[in-house]
């Protein structure tokens, strides 16, 4: 009896040991002083596997090389240098840098966003740095504005119940270390527009224009409003409590969040204009990939949705 023979999967065992390289640096990381001989140790054994190459030793290779790898990007960061400077007691600082995120301005006045620093002023110091803080402010920032402002430099606290989602540990992944908060506009100074990544710029530009073409006719319905800006294009924080709270209830929130399904409806109407235009397979899939992968960008750059966009493209990439 002859048994089927599996295929070959070449870069599923490199994979999973980069996977696992990362996942150790995680629970083991390493102080910067063990670095360079770790290092070297780790060339030398690159070179020996290029000389005398075999599955265990490639596969150890590339398990330490992101071991490493993964070490340097979470242990000797800008954000983990400027807060060792400041020491965990609130600071009085001066911060200059850019939006980086999309502002979300809360039902008090306070807007929440990323700020990528240029420079930070602290005790008649002036030093460049190139951390992100956490800022909030009683203003109107757009993505892409350059800032100065004058506020509180903080530790951002830890969750304080059970079971709460821990908005640290998942700040400093990104390397967001502190929080300022500003609490009066003027202390906030606008030095430019139109600073950032243009394709982001578009993207939320191109967002505001499809909320307000959403939206057109229910200027006297501003619930109504928050729960399609939420549903087609992921602006959750938009959409009141007393509307989600259904949907919390009957599991199905998950529709609040831009992921395969709004893709997917969006790439088959795509679809259906190309057929419409009589366009070619390959043409329709060139123009629908970078399409799918900006209306990612448009809805917020989230997980689900550049996950769902990436599997489209590569689905559409197979008529090629």
């Amino acid at each position: 009896m002859n048994f089927p023979i599996a295929a070959r999967q070449p870069f599923v065992g490199l994979a999973l040991t980069a996977m696992l390289g990362i996942i150790l640096a995680d629970f083991f990381p390493l102080s910067p002083s063990v670095w360079l001989p770790i290092g070297t140790i780790f060339v030398i054994a690159g070179w020996a596997a290029f000389h005398w190459p075999n599955l265990r030793s490639t596969y150890a290779f590339v398990a330490c090389g992101f071991f490493l790898l993964h070490n340097l990007q979470i242990e000797d960061t800008a954000g983990l240098r400027l807060a060792g400077q400041l020491g965990e007691r609130p600071r009085a600082v001066g911060a200059t840098g850019l939006v980086v995120s999309e502002p979300k301005i809360a039902s008090n006045g306070f807007a929440t966003f990323l700020l990528k620093l240029k420079s930070i002023e602290f005790e008649s110091k002036n030093q460049p740095t190139s951390a992100t803080w956490l800022v909030r402010w009683r203003g109107e920032p757009e993505f892409g504005d350059e800032f100065k402002f004058f506020g509180i430099a903080e530790p951002i606290p830890p969750p304080r119940n059970p079971g709460e989602f821990d908005m640290r540990s998942y700040l400093a992944r990104r390397d967001v270390r502190r929080s300022l908060f500003v609490r009066y506009p003027e202390e906030g100074v606008l030095i430019r527009h139109g600073g950032g990544n243009l394709v982001l710029r578009a993207a939320q530009k191109s967002r505001a224009w499809m909320q307000t073409a959403l939206c057109r006719g229910l200027d006297n319905s501003p619930d109504v409003q928050n729960f399609i800006s939420g549903i087609v294009l992921g602006l959750r924080h938009q959409t009141p409590e007393d509307i989600e709270e259904p949907f919390q209830q009957t599991g199905t929130l998950h529709l609040f969040a831009v992921a395969g399904l709004h893709v997917g409806i969006v790439a088959r109407l795509l679809w259906i204009l190309a057929i419409v235009a009589q366009l070619s397979r390959k043409w329709a899939t060139a123009l629908i990939i970078p399409l799918l992968l900006f209306y990612s960008a448009a809805t917020g750059l989230h997980v689900s949705s550049i996950r769902a966009a990436v599997m489209s493209s590569i689905l559409l990439g197979g008529f090629f």
